[in-house]
């Protein structure tokens, strides 16, 4: 069925006379009337009962109506939107970040983003490194913030953000202050889904006297409600420590570390806010972050 169709089956619905409906569409009522007379015979019924200068909507007609309406409402919507797009009325980006980087890494980026950007659409996009990864690579985000892996996609163009170490968090200073690592004998709150959990994990391990109780989150998000609690502690970066608010003190003897990059695809072509994004992303102060 065409969509002019429909928008006279929706006007003679309304007025319920022919006449007027197609007064209103500013055509011929023959030419109305045929146009309804397909939409009918697509549908496979009669949608209106003619009555002399009266016409009713059959009990077809009136189950087709919201469904007519709604499909009408949404190609406009989808016109407009459109037009938006071509006009620069409209202005989309789409960033994927991992679950392990902090959002407040991107706060004042999008904040000045957003104030030089009209009619700014934008996406962000939580998953893990190696799905962002592959999301960058199929063209569903523009850009991501992730971890640097070790065997990255061979078209990534890489620009380093900031490079920083671990941390051992507690839920409060009086827990941590001055205390040897081995000495943390409460629970340790384990994240999975980070990209250094292995190593976190050979750290511990290594204690002489190694916690025996192991709490599991699957978001840091989620960190905030467990570490802390009856002593428990966990191993995280130093961004997303400050972001949760923990009290922190840096590795004994380690090395693990990690280093941030805006991804993107080379030769991969950018709107204007995806261009102006980058600038932003590379103009930056990262200092606060490295460690």
């Amino acid at each position: 069925m065409e969509l002019y169709q429909i928008r006279y089956f929706l006007a003679v619905s309304r007025t319920l006379n022919f006449t007027r409906a197609a007064e209103e569409c500013n055509l011929t009522q023959p030419a109305l009337t045929r146009a309804v007379k397909k939409l009918e015979d697509e549908l496979g019924g009669e949608l209106f009962r003619r009555e002399r200068s009266r016409s009713h909507l059959t009990d077809l007609g009136k189950i087709m109506v919201p469904f007519l309406q709604q499909s009408y409402d949404a190609s406009l919507a989808a016109k407009a939107e459109a037009e938006n797009f071509g006009s620069g009325d409209v202005a989309p980006l789409s960033i994927g970040i991992s679950h392990t980087v902090p959002a407040s890494v991107l706060e004042r980026v999008l904040f000045e983003l957003q104030r030089v950007t009209t009619g700014l659409n934008f996406n962000l996009e939580r998953a893990s490194t190696t799905e962002i990864s592959r999301m960058l690579e199929a063209g569903d985000v523009d850009f991501c913030v992730v971890p640097r892996a070790a065997d990255p996609w061979d078209r990534a163009e890489f620009w380093d953000l900031f490079e920083e170490d671990y941390v051992i968090c507690s839920g409060n200073s009086e827990q941590i202050s001055g205390k040897s690592h081995e000495s943390f004998h409460g629970p340790v709150v384990d994240r999975p889904y980070c990209e250094h959990n292995d190593e976190i994990c050979d750290y511990i391990d290594g204690w002489s006297d190694k916690p025996t109780i192991r709490h599991r989150i699957s978001s840091d998000m989620d960190a905030r409600l467990i570490v802390g609690k009856n002593g428990s502690f966990t191993i995280m970066p130093r961004s997303t420590a400050l972001e949760c608010e923990f009290s922190f003190q840096p590795l004994e003897n380690s090395k693990i570390r990690r280093s941030i990059v805006l991804m993107s695809a080379a030769g991969r072509r950018h709107s204007g806010a995806g261009t102006r994004f980058l600038q932003l992303m590379r103009a930056a102060n990262w200092s606060t972050f490295d460690s």
